[in-house]
């Protein structure tokens, strides 16, 4: 359906991608990490669509719709628990009724990589149940308030998607999850640092306040 363009032109879009997902984990707010993380989902949405990786493209759209509702949720201070166990469930019925209907469109996407019928189905699973996985972590960890959590819980799931991604053969999402995850254990390091100084100073602070007394 999109054999017609480019490959670079597809890659290019995985890179926009990848600026919006380095600068999210660098706030310290919630509402702000999920909007840039939703822009990058959007662009490699559009990717998964032209690499002709399906499940990943509809596990993406459902990630955009919950990312819309998780900060407005949080915005307006309401518990998130009912909509992380909604969209969860979502999730897994559209990621394996996609991988279901996609399936002949998977295992030609897959035949690049081997030959053997059964290492394609095996790889052709595999890859959507990571999809499948990926985004109900991170369903989990945008529904959390805490920008801290958010991060930590980043990593599995770029470590997921990275995977996803080599399969796919989406450069630009390799590259994407590989510095996401180093920005990510950059950003807890920067947070880490003033929390851990505030600490220790209030330690401190009870410490000669004991000699004192």
């Amino acid at each position: 359906m999109f054999s017609n363009v480019p490959d670079f032109v597809i890659q290019a879009i995985g890179f926009v991608g990848i600026f919006f997902n380095l600068i999210a984990v660098q706030f310290n707010s919630h509402g702000k990490i999920v909007f840039l993380r939703t822009l990058g989902s959007v662009m490699f949405g559009i990717q998964y669509l032209f690499l002709g990786a399906i499940p990943g493209l509809v596990v993406e759209i459902i990630g955009w719709i919950r990312n819309v509702v998780f900060i407005y949720t949080v915005k307006k201070g309401k518990n998130t628990k009912f909509w992380i166990y909604f969209f969860s469930v979502i999730t897994i019925i559209a990621g394996v009724t996609t991988m279901i209907l996609s399936w002949k469109t998977s295992i030609e996407k897959i035949s690049m990589w081997s030959s053997n019928i059964v290492v394609c189905t095996i790889l052709a699973v595999g890859i959507s149940v990571i999809a499948i996985v990926a985004k109900v972590l991170s369903t989990v960890a945008y529904g959390i308030k805490n920008p801290d959590t958010i991060r930590k819980l980043n990593i599995p799931t770029s470590s997921m998607w990275l995977f996803y991604n080599f399969i796919a053969f989406s450069i630009a999402g390799i590259i994407n999850e590989a510095i996401t995850i180093i920005s990510n254990l950059i950003a807890q390091w920067r947070y880490r640092k003033p929390k851990q100084k505030n600490i220790e100073q209030t330690e401190q602070k009870k410490e000669n306040e004991n000699s004192a007394s």
